[in-house]
C-alpha cells in the first residue's frame, strides 16, 4: 500500500537528491513539499527525476503567488524524464499556514479549480485565453485577451491530485482531480479520528463521493499520507513529531480538534507559546507526546511498525488504495529513509 515518500526541501539540495536515490530502491514516487521559503521544488524534482528514474510529485503545491503557466511547464518537462511505469503527479492544495502568513488566501477552492483547468488544457496542447480564468488573471495581472499554448507538449502523463480535509475542497477534488490526498496529521483524517469511531462523521469523504458523481474522469486514486518521524534515537524522533504536530494544533480551529477527542487543555500551552512569539521549538516542548502521537507516528523503527500497521489498516478499510510516508520523516532524513527501507517497510510487506 505504501508507494511513496514525502521529503522537505529544507536540507541541502545535493543531500536531498542523495536521500531520494536511497528511497528510489523502495518507493515508486518521491514527493516534495512546496514552500516559498524552502529550496525550489521544480529544481529538486528535476534533479531527482534525472538521477533516479523514480516518479516525482508535489505534495503539495498551491495556486497563490504561483503562475500556472510556469507550473504546467515544469510538470510537462518533468514528464519527459519519466521511464516506463513511472509518472509525474501534481499534488495541489489551498495553501497552509506558511502561505497564509505571507498573503491572503482569497477564494482558495475556486483558485485551485482554475489552476487545474488551465494546466490540463495547456498539457493537451490547447490555446487558452487568460480572461477565461478571471481569478488567476486578476491576481497575476495577466492581460485578459492574452493567449498561451505549449506547442512542444505531447499530452504528458501528469496526474493531478488535490489535498484537503474540508467538504468543499474534497467535493471539488472528486469532480475535477485524478485523486485525493488525505494526511494523517490533519485531525479529520488522523489516528485520533479513527480511534474515536468518528472518522466517517468527520472525514468529509461523503463530499468527495458527491464530487465523483459529477466527474467525467474515470481514474481516481485515494492516497493516504502517513506523517511519520523515525530514528534510532526515540527522543529525537518524538521531538520532530511534536514539532510537526505543533504546526497543526496551532492552526486548526478548536472545534476541529474537539471533534476527534482533543481538549483545549491538550494544546493550550503550545498555542499560547506560539502566540507569545516563543517559536515553534519552544511551543513543541509544551505539547504532550500523547497528543502528537495521534497526529504523527514517531519513535524507533519498532515503535513505528506497530503504529503504521494500525493506521494503514484503518486507512484501507476507509477506502484508501495507496499511501505515502510523509513529513517530517525523521530528525535526519538520510537516517530515516535508511531505517524505513531496511527495517520498517520489510515488516509491513
Amino acid at each position: 500500500m505504501i508507494k511513496g515518500i514525502q521529503l522537505h526541501g529544507w536540507a541541502d539540495g545535493p543531500q536531498m537528491v542523495e536521500v531520494a536515490e536511497i528511497a528510489a530502491g523502495s518507493f515508486e514516487t518521491v514527493w516534495l513539499s512546496d514552500q516559498f521559503q524552502s529550496r525550489g521544488v521544480a529544481v529538486l524534482l528535476g534533479a531527482i527525476a534525472a538521477r533516479t528514474g523514480v516518479g516525482v510529485g508535489t505534495a503539495v503545491t498551491f495556486p497563490f503567488g504561483r503562475n500556472p503557466l510556469e507550473m504546467a511547464s515544469s510538470m510537462a518537462t518533468l514528464a519527459e524524464f519519466m521511464p516506463e511505469g513511472r509518472r509525474v503527479t501534481m499534488g495541489i492544495g489551498t495553501g497552509g499556514g506558511l502561505v497564509s502568513a505571507l498573503m491572503p488566501l482569497q477564494n482558495p477552492i475556486d483558485r485551485v479549480a482554475e489552476f487545474i483547468a488551465m494546466c490540463r488544457l495547456l498539457w493537451q496542447g490547447e490555446r487558452i485565453r487568460m480572461g477565461d480564468y478571471p481569478q488567476i488573471c486578476t491576481a497575476l495581472g495577466l492581460r485578459e485577451d492574452a493567449r498561451a499554448s505549449f506547442s512542444w507538449t505531447s499530452k504528458p502523463d501528469v496526474r493531478v491530485l488535490v489535498a484537503g480535509a474540508g467538504p468543499k475542497v474534497l467535493e471539488m477534488a472528486g469532480e475535477l482531480a485524478d485523486g485525493v490526498i488525505c494526511a494523517s496529521n490533519f485531525p479529520a483524517h488522523s489516528l485520533a479520528a479513527f480511534r474515536s469511531g468518528q472518522f466517517d462523521a468527520v472525514s468529509n469523504l461523503d463530499a468527495l463521493d458527491r464530487g465523483r458523481q459529477r466527474s467525467r474522469r474515470g481514474e481516481f486514486t485515494r492516497i493516504y499520507g502517513v506523517n511519520l518521524s523515525v530514528s534510532a534515537d526515540r527522543d529525537s524522533a518524538c521531538a520532530a513529531a511534536r514539532r510537526q504536530a505543533t504546526l497543526i494544533v496551532s492552526q486548526q480551529p478548536p472545534e476541529n480538534l474537539h471533534r476527534v477527542g482533543f481538549e483545549p487543555s491538550d494544546y493550550a500551552a503550545t498555542r499560547a507559546a506560539l502566540k507569545a512569539g516563543d517559536g515553534v521549538d519552544a511551543a513543541a516542548d509544551l505539547l504532550p507526546q500523547e497528543v502528537a502521537d495521534q497526529l504523527v507516528v514517531s519513535g524507533t523503527p519498532g515503535d513505528c511498525i506497530e503504529a503504521l500497521a494500525e493506521l494503514l489498516g484503518y486507512a484501507e478499510d476507509a477506502g484508501f488504495t495507496e499511501a505515502y510516508i510523509g513529513a517530517p520523516v525523521g530528525p535526519d532524513p538520510r537516517e530515516a529513509v535508511e531505517l524505513l527501507t531496511s527495517q520498517v517497510l520489510p515488516e509491513l510487506a
